[in-house]
């Protein structure tokens, strides 16, 4: 993670390196981003870049953890008080939240699905842990507080529930920036209408399961 200096620096240019290094490795992935090209857009020396980070993945490492930080609270935003809510309306907010990120930060999910495709990665077990502790456990806050509130059945296995709960919707999340995967849940991924009935329509398959009554 950063070194103190790079706290220390201003906010605008603190948010300069971050953003141009987001963009060059959204560009070209891990393997084809180097130092140099990131320090030459910005006009510093290679060495200011080690002054605020121990080593090229240190620095990766902290960028995934900006860009997935900077969608909780948008997703925060977007989604409003969990706790007024019922539990279908939260998750259905949530599976449009990252469609809406996308508008506002196209970059930042352009890095995303560079960085979930991108093989040349050696250290995938840590950024799965910056990308999956946080969601679980917004998961299991949502599942808890429906159960306290007598929407959800008591007995069901929370842990299993809240894994799949996160799996399924970070698929279909990217299903509606990704027009190759939308087709698999007939959206258009260029009308919201489209977006949220495709959301309904898989939470009352979740909801109401598949089997006859």
């Amino acid at each position: 993670m950063p070194k103190r200096t790079f706290f220390n620096l201003p906010d605008e240019k603190r948010q300069k390196i971050i953003d141009v290094a987001i963009e060059e490795f959204a560009a070209n992935g891990y393997a084809g981003t180097s130092i140099n090209s990131i320090v030459s857009r910005l006009d510093i020396a290679k060495g200011s870049i080690y002054q605020y980070f121990d080593n090229k993945k240190d620095f990766y490492l902290y960028l995934v953890k900006f860009v997935k930080e900077s969608y909780m609270e948008h997703r925060a935003e977007f989604v409003g008080n969990l706790e007024k809510q019922p539990v279908m309306d939260i998750l259905h907010k949530t599976m449009l939240s990252f469609r809406d990120f996308r508008e506002n930060f196209p970059i930042r999910v352009s890095f995303y699905f560079t960085m979930v495709g991108d093989t040349s990665i050696p250290f995938v077990e840590e950024i799965s842990r910056i990308m999956t502790e946080p969601s679980l456990k917004y998961m299991r806050g949502i599942i808890d507080s429906a159960i306290k509130r007598g929407e959800l059945r008591e007995d069901i296995d929370i842990d299993m529930l809240v894994f799949d709960l996160v799996m399924l919707i970070t698929a279909f999340q990217q299903a509606t920036v990704n027009p190759v995967m939308a087709r698999y849940y007939n959206i258009d991924t260029k009308s919201k209408k489209s977006v949220s009935a495709a959301a309904e329509r898989l939470l009352d398959i979740v909801f109401k399961g598949i089997g006859k009554r």
